[in-house]
């Protein structure tokens, strides 16, 4: 689904569903999108189209959420943990940069050590498509978000697009702000700790935003894009979900320095 109006974009969401679930999940994209915080479309473009090949079935990243104080105390605890995960500075600060202009369709991909952008079209970016989550998973999921007082379909779809990224091919991190006026919360994402949640990590009214893919082996440029905009992949289990948590706290909590790995499951049966 994708809502728009003029050539503003408003609303955008996708899944892979059962042939029984496909009307059901249209009505529900159709309601999400008129009651958005951007204001009604005037245009709404609504797409289905055949799954051709077995989704691979991973498992969800596990959820933490920091304590921050605000843009500059978020942006430089997102800055720490990519640096965990292996990415410079200059890479990182080159991401904040894009993210502040906004504008893209897509995430910018770059290499986490220099920063050098490997996106085909800058403009449109690099999209993390073809995913979805198991009914079974949204259940335990929408649970375990409820008892942290999380239980958001932003959350959910977030953390399901994260997981996809982070089981990606030569992926370092992701960086994630909102591009949304009302929404304030970010994220960064690795394999080397999970789904960090930031809260304020923008001013409320800013319409700055988007996604930033950091590239750990630049000769899986090609791969990683393949994967992200052609494989399809369902969440089929999801992992803890903490408490809100200082960042010190955090590493104490966590062996920040020994990736988890990709855990790819299966194939759908």
């Amino acid at each position: 689904m994708r809502a728009q109006r003029g050539r503003a974009h408003i609303s955008g969401a996708e899944g892979i569903f059962e042939e029984k679930d496909v009307g059901p999940a249209l009505l529900a994209y159709i309601g999400r999108a008129m009651r958005h915080s951007k204001g009604k479309p005037d245009a709404l473009r609504l797409g289905v189209e055949l799954v051709q090949s077995q989704p691979l079935i991973i498992r969800a990243l596990p959820v933490w959420t920091l304590r921050t104080r605000g843009p500059a105390d978020a942006r430089r605890k997102a800055a720490r943990l990519l640096s965990s995960s292996g990415v410079s500075g200059k890479a990182a600060g080159k991401a904040f940069r894009i993210l502040a202009n906004g504008g893209m369709r897509g995430a910018a991909l770059l290499d986490r050590a220099e920063g050098k952008r490997f996106e085909p079209d800058k403009k449109r970016g690099v999209r993390a498509s073809m995913l979805g989550i198991s009914k079974g998973a949204m259940r335990s999921l929408g649970l375990a978000l409820s008892q942290k007082n999380m239980d958001h379909p932003r959350v959910k779809d977030a953390l399901v697009l994260a997981s996809k990224v982070a089981a990606a091919p030569g992926i370092a991190a992701e960086l994630c702000i909102s591009d949304d006026p009302d929404y304030t919360t970010g994220y960064v994402a690795s394999p080397a700790f999970g789904y960090i949640r930031l809260p304020r990590i923008k001013k409320k009214g800013s319409p700055e935003g988007g996604r930033a893919f950091f590239l750990g082996d630049a000769a899986a440029a090609g791969d990683l894009i393949s994967y992200l905009e052609e494989t399809p992949v369902i969440v089929g289990k999801i992992s803890p979900v903490g408490d809100i948590i200082t960042l010190h706290g955090f590493f104490q909590a966590h062996d920040h320095r020994k990736p988890r790995g990709k855990k790819i499951l299966r194939k759908k049966d």
